[in-house]
């Protein structure tokens, strides 16, 4: 009896521990609508993550390129110099567009928001 309780016990502390992220993840991603919402209601900058190669191929109307191995404090204050604007990053995939999130947050900036593939803009 003891032995299920703590094994009753750990997958209840496991499964609350997996939603708990992902809700929390899921609330820093944006669909094309809601991306062009922030832009034109908020002003959010559209943040290219991508390498300059990929950017000067194909790149999204309006966005600035800040390859994600750029990413630091001064570079970032060079492009969006308040932490609370709206932020709105996207790569090729969604991976580095992540990882941009996270380091943007870690920086300070209050609102990222991931739009993660560039294919997911819709024009």
């Amino acid at each position: 009896m003891k032995k299920f309780l703590i094994l009753f016990f750990c997958i209840c502390l496991l499964s609350g521990c997996g939603s708990e992220k992902n809700t929390k993840q899921d609330s820093y991603s944006v669909n094309y609508m809601e991306a062009k919402e922030k832009i034109i209601n908020d002003g959010a900058i559209l943040l290219d993550v991508r390498s300059e190669e990929e950017y000067n191929v194909k790149h999204i109307d309006g966005a600035s390129l800040l390859p994600l191995d750029k990413i630091d404090s001064d570079s970032i204050a060079a492009i969006v110099n308040d932490k609370n604007s709206p932020i709105i990053v996207y790569c090729k995939s969604g991976n580095r567009s992540h990882q941009a999130l996270l380091k943007l947050q870690e920086l300070g900036y209050s609102k990222v928001y991931d739009l993660g593939a560039m294919s997911n803009w819709e024009e």
